[in-house]
């Protein structure tokens, strides 16, 4: 869970300039997380090897200071299919990313072609089209926040609704 004064910095941009884009879809800030690996659709059998392979990749990772840092969009400011705020970059966040991907990939689950951003998705466009004012107002926001302190890792379970996705905690890995 994100520090509520996370949750009202990121709010900022929905607040100030969410009148300007039809078929954009805010995140609300209960469900803002940031994704170290994707795994898509897992059978029930499979979840123990991944908490192995998570805890695996926390220990020898102490906890470790992170903040927002400004905002982008993905895949480019033209066709943008999300808006993003970015979160400072740091040794250990990298470490625990790459040894998150090796262990959950060493399963068989498919590797991640582009480089990992450390970010915060804060919307998704349904149609890019028609969205250059919208897209730029965004970019022209400078979101930044005091830092925080990640002192765990959560294997999380998404449901996928048409009103919006359930996240579910099914475990913890404290960084020590």
């Amino acid at each position: 869970m994100l520090p509520e004064e996370w949750q009202a910095i990121l709010r900022l941009p929905q607040e100030k300039i969410g009148w300007l884009g039809r078929g954009v879809k805010w995140v609300e800030p209960e469900n803002l997380h940031l994704t170290l690996k994707f795994l898509g659709d897992t059978l029930d059998t499979f979840v123990p090897e991944v908490e192995d392979a998570i805890y695996e990749s926390c220990q020898g990772i102490e906890p470790f200071k992170m903040a927002i840092q400004g905002v982008g969009c993905f895949p480019t400011k033209q066709r943008p299919r999300s808006y993003w705020a970015g979160l400072t970059k740091s040794k250990s966040l990298e470490t625990l990313q790459a040894n998150v991907a090796e262990r959950i990939e060493a399963l068989g689950f498919e590797s991640e072609e582009k480089k990992f951003v450390p970010h915060l998705t804060v919307a998704r466009i349904k149609e890019p089209i028609g969205k250059e004012r919208m897209t730029q107002a965004f970019l022209n926001f400078e979101l930044r926040s005091a830092p925080f302190v990640v002192d765990r890792v959560s294997l999380v379970q998404s449901t996928l609704r048409q009103e919006g996705p359930i996240y579910t905690v099914l475990k913890d890995y404290p960084l020590i």
